[in-house]
């Protein structure tokens, strides 16, 4: 019976299984149930209503197990929640770049009550996952391999293969078909090796650079290999059209218009036409002409071969050079003798230039990988075949003519009988293999027919780019790497097979420029270096991303070599450099142009390039040997941990410390929340954040510590942020403003943070804004908007104005550190905001869409609140920053100032130092003391005050200010008793004197700095309470310009050694 059982169950199909998909089947005994998992994770029978059945036959009983079956998955299906696992079995489609279709969230797993089922997504999904594309799918010989050879056989075969033969000799032919043999056979190991490590999309060569190298190096040169592919196509159809005219002169004299250059772009515009017309039909018709025309290549080859065993059968063939197989000959033709051709002297390199163009058809089928049945099987096969058999091929049709052609000779039969033909000093010679560019006709055994194959090659190779360009420039268009206007607009499809017609006349456009210099050996020279920066980029992403050795990278494919694609990638840029300096000091040109405007841009596409893994890897490298290297005072950077919570919410404070830290060192924006946070929220809170600074063009990271009080949270982060040597040293807060009004314990944790801080041996920065630092009650959150416009417009590298400052707010996440009092109501519209001609010019960019702060009325929020915003963005007027370094904390507090004053916004700013001295008799002293130390630290200074007053009792009026500042703290509040005591006051009057006196000082000496910077006192745990301390810091900074408390860790961070 169990075997029987198994039989049963087996009759559900596998597909079904692995879907785990039911099936509602009626019953007609609804009083039995069996609960049947569809699932790996096991299987439950709940067997409870089942009743005892008498014994029959087999018959009966294989029928009563498939009525079980068929109830149990109709139970199954009626109660899911009977499942004894919420696992999905692996499967395929859960690891497409789409959204999974059936593997449920770990939330799911462990909380199978909760609110975050996963809802089905199967349809759209797989709809997804599917290609829009219409069309017929090839295999690797009629889609790689067969499109290789043809592209490879192109028109310098039949053209320039002899031309070559004879300037060179057979022996560096040899040299030259090896050397490009080498590069393209080398570059196809690396494309395989690229190819098979997952699955790759239409564009072919572009879509394997771009995803390895990324999306600025991979754009840049997918638009070289698309121009390069059609500049080949008229390189393709300009030598079709030269066959055609010296066999429309071999045979019957005809001429067009003048026999030359104009009959040629003639010829070549209207083949051009057809072109474009058969590619426009589609892949499928373009590949059968192809296989029309390998067939009749493979006849041109047999008929060459034939012609040259035959030997000449004319005594005008043998007249014009062709005298049969001889050994004699061949030792002739072993050496080079190069000569003059087209006013300019042949040499190696520039024979290989010309030859090179020969051996570029490698990636046609890698082009059109998009139409093919399995790329990552078909590219490698069938590519390296090509490049053999083709290399073969070029290489046995060298030899041969260099076998049975002279060099030179004059082509008359009177010369032959008189023994004079090969004589060009006699008669001029207009035949050989150095003038004679139909060597091979002259071989075959029926001339035409060579032609016809010339044709061939000529068409199929044209017709390869011409489709290839297309498909590459749709590619691109799709990932949005450049501006619409540049490639997206050619990129657009049409119908229902999505063909890219605009990118077809562009393709045809660009053909049609190069086919009217009607130059076969100018455009050689051209695509040469393009297709062998292609090849250089290619062959350095193997290496780049098999150095790097990302996890990911497990490639089928394993017959490559790192160094070996090193070496042929650093070849092809010295062929570059050999056969044209100048072209190829355009085409870097070119790729670096494509290669800054994708960098500018900035597009936001993530394919897990090996430059990302690189980064990583630096990264990691670099921190884990900074582990093992003793602090040094010369290396010293501060590194800030911000209290900021959501940084939209306090903009100044986070540009305060960006001021501080950009290009310099590590910033991380701290957010505290007191409820605890699911991982989604958690997510959610930090992508808003990143999402802002990224806006901002703020380097820089951010936490989140929840379900935690503010001490309990900043300790946290404090301890856990950062890895190594990377991790804060300071920590920076905003002023509590509201301290009198809060609640007693918000203001202990405010006060023991700082404490935190100090116990942590870290230093403490405080900085206090006349407006106050949180605007979240003051501007509405903006954070949709941020994402809206992120996608349309390009990144600006400088720090944005007040037009398109963004200030957000808290989107109701709670966070512990309390909101300003002060409320206005605003809204956000965005505008567009005119640039003048004037600021065009100097920050050298468009008119573009700004985000605008702007309250209910329509009008701009008050000038003071923007202000306050941007205040650390803005150009700083000539004033001073004023540094009050009173107590010897390590030189943080005077390190601060240093930085803040060699940006670029504070660099006309003068610093003054202020410092203190025991008596007046002192003062000489001290200022000659002061003054040497700044001198040694190297510290720029406009002037150096010594105080010696600031033991003087402060004036009545300052104490009176300061009695009315704490009375209502005295008074007892909410039957808690007061914050305040008077023996506590009296207690430390003396300290609460010196505040005040310091108090006074400040306003006549820094009440109109830009800046000012003092120690913070330090709090000693236990001595006094939080109320007091904050009246001291509010003496300080109350009615004063921007005001930065800092404190170091009393360890140097100034040295004035070497």
């Amino acid at each position: 019976m169990e075997d029987t059982f198994e039989n049963s169950a087996r009759k559900s199909s596998t597909e079904e299984r692995r879907n785990s998909s039911v099936r509602k089947i009626s019953s007609e005994r609804p009083n039995r149930r069996i609960t049947l998992a569809t699932i790996t994770s096991g299987v439950i029978m709940d067997t409870s209503d089942l009743k005892p059945q008498p014994i029959g036959s087999e018959e009966t009983v294989a029928s009563e197990q498939e009525a079980i079956v068929a109830r149990a998955t109709l139970t199954f299906s009626r109660n899911p929640d009977r499942k004894i696992s919420r696992d999905a079995t692996p499967h395929i489609d859960n690891y497409r770049t789409q959204h999974s279709l059936i593997r449920p969230t770990l939330p799911e797993l462990f909380n199978p009550n909760g609110n975050n089922q996963q809802q089905p997504v199967e349809e759209e999904a797989v709809e997804a996952h599917h290609d829009n594309r219409v069309g017929d799918k090839f295999g690797w010989i009629e889609g790689v391999l067969i499109r290789n050879m043809m592209s490879i056989w192109g028109v310098m075969l039949f053209l320039r293969l002899t031309w070559v033969v004879g300037q060179a000799g057979i022996g560096e032919t040899l040299i030259i078909i090896a050397i490009s043999t080498f590069i393209t056979l080398v570059t196809a190991l690396s494309m395989s090796a690229i190819s098979t490590n997952g699955e790759i999309g239409g564009g072919g060569t572009y879509f394997v650079m771009s995803r390895v190298l990324g999306p600025e190096f991979g754009g840049s040169i997918g638009i070289i290999f698309a121009i390069a592919n059609a500049m080949d196509c008229s390189l393709n159809v300009v030598g079709f059209s030269q066959a055609v005219q010296d066999m429309m002169k071999e045979y019957g004299g005809v001429i067009i218009v003048d026999g030359g250059i104009n009959d040629i772009r003639i010829i070549g515009t209207i083949t051009l036409i057809f072109i474009s017309a058969i590619c426009g039909l589609g892949a499928k018709y373009e590949t059968k002409m192809k296989d029309v025309m390998f067939v009749i290549m493979m006849a041109a080859f047999t008929n060459f071969i034939t012609g040259s065993i035959m030997g000449p059968s004319t005594e005008a063939e043998e007249a014009r050079g062709f005298i049969g197989y001889s050994i004699d000959l061949l030792n002739e033709n072993w050496k080079p003798g190069y000569t003059v051709t087209a006013g300019q002297m042949q040499n190696f390199i520039t024979v290989f230039s010309v030859y090179f163009p020969a051996s570029i058809g490698i990636l046609a089928g890698a082009n059109v990988s998009g139409n093919l049945k399995d790329p990552n099987k078909a590219i490698p096969k069938g590519t390296i075949l090509a490049i053999i058999i083709c290399s073969i091929s070029y290489a046995g049709v060298a030899i041969i003519c260099a076998a049975t052609v002279t060099r030179a000779a004059t082509g008359i039969v009177e010369d032959l009988n008189n023994g004079t033909n090969l004589n060009c000093t006699i008669n001029e010679c207009n035949y050989g293999l150095y003038y004679d560019y139909q060597a091979m006709a002259l071989v075959s055994a029926f001339g035409p027919l060579n032609y016809v194959g010339c044709f061939a090659a000529a068409l199929s190779s044209a017709l390869s780019d011409f489709v290839s360009c297309p498909a590459l420039l749709e590619v691109i268009a799709a990932d949005k790497l450049y501006p619409y206007w540049m490639v997206g607009f050619w990129g657009k499809g049409y119908g229902p097979s999505n063909k890219p017609f605009r990118a077809f006349a562009f393709t045809f456009v660009l053909a049609m420029a190069f086919v009217l210099i009607a130059e076969l050996d100018v455009i050689a020279l051209l695509i040469s270096n393009l297709f062998l920066a292609t090849f250089a980029l290619m062959n350095f992403s193997t290496f780049h991303v098999s150095l790097i050795k990302p996890i990911g990278w497990r490639p089928t494919f394993k017959y490559y070599n790192t160094w070996l694609s090193l070496l042929t990638g650093i070849l092809s840029i010295a062929c570059m450099m050999l056969i044209s300096l100048p072209t190829a000091m355009i085409t870097i040109a070119i790729v670096l142009f494509f290669y800054l405007v994708v960098l500018y841009r900035s597009p936001e596409v993530n394919w897990g390039s090996s430059t990302q893994a690189q980064t990583y890897r630096a990264a990691l490298i670099s921190i884990q040997q900074l582990v093992h290297i003793e602090e040094h005072v010369k290396n010293y950077r501060p590194q800030i941990l911000v209290l900021t919570g959501y940084p939209g919410t306090r903009p100044a404070l986070v540009d305060f410390a960006y001021l501080i830290c950009k290009n310099n060192s590590l910033m991380i924006c701290g957010n505290v929340v007191e409820e605890k946070l699911t991982f989604e929220a958690r997510l959610k809170l930090q992508q808003k954040a990143y999402r802002y600074l990224r806006f901002t063009n703020i380097k820089g990271f951010c936490t989140v510590a929840d379900n935690s009080d503010l001490q309990t949270g900043a300790a946290a982060m404090l301890g856990l942020a950062g890895v190594g040597k990377v991790k804060p040293n300071i920590l920076m807060m905003g002023y509590k403003n509201n301290w009198s009004t809060c609640d007693r314990n918000s203001l202990d944790q405010y006060v023991l943070t700082i404490h935190t801080g100090f116990e942590m041996h870290v230093a403490v920065a405080i900085l206090r804004l006349k407006e106050g630092l949180d605007c979240s009650e003051i501007v509405a959150d903006i954070d949709e908007l941020i994402s809206q416009s992120s996608d349309k417009k390009v990144k600006d590298k400088k720090r944005k104005t007040v037009d398109n400052s963004v200030v957000s707010a808290k989107e109701n996440i709670p966070t512990i550190v309390e909101p300003s009092t002060e409320s206005t109501a605003v809204h956000i519209e965005i505008r567009p905001v005119k640039v003048t001609k004037k600021d065009q010019k100097i920050k050298n960019k468009k008119v573009e869409e700004r985000i605008a702060l702007r309250d209910v009325a329509g009008n701009p929020l008050p000038k003071s609140v923007l202000n306050s915003i941007v205040l650390f963005q803005r150009k700083q007027k000539k004033d001073t920053i004023d540094v009050w370094w009173l107590s010897d904390d390590g030189g943080l507090t005077l390190l601060l100032p240093v930085i803040i004053n060699s940006r670029s916004n504070w660099s006309e700013t003068k610093l003054r130092i202020f410092c203190t001295a025991t008596g007046v008799h002192e003062l000489e002293n001290e200022q000659i003391g002061m003054a040497m130390l700044l001198s040694k630290f190297r510290i720029d200074y406009s002037d150096l005050v010594i105080i010696t007053d600031v033991d003087v009792p402060p004036k009545s009026k300052t104490k009176k200010w300061f009695d009315d500042l704490i009375r209502p703290l005295l008074q007892s509040a909410n039957n808690e008793g007061p914050q305040l005591t008077a023996g506590e006051l009296e207690a430390f009057q003396y300290k609460t004197d010196r505040y005040l006196r310091l108090r006074e000082l400040l306003l006549d000496h820094s009440s109109d700095s830009n800046l000012v910077f003092m120690n913070l006192p330090v709090t000693r745990k236990g001595a006094f309470s939080a109320p007091l301390y904050m009246a001291w810091l509010e003496a300080l900074t109350a009615n004063m310009p921007p005001f930065v408390l800092v404190r170091g860790n009393q360890t140097s961070v100034l040295t004035f050694y070497s």
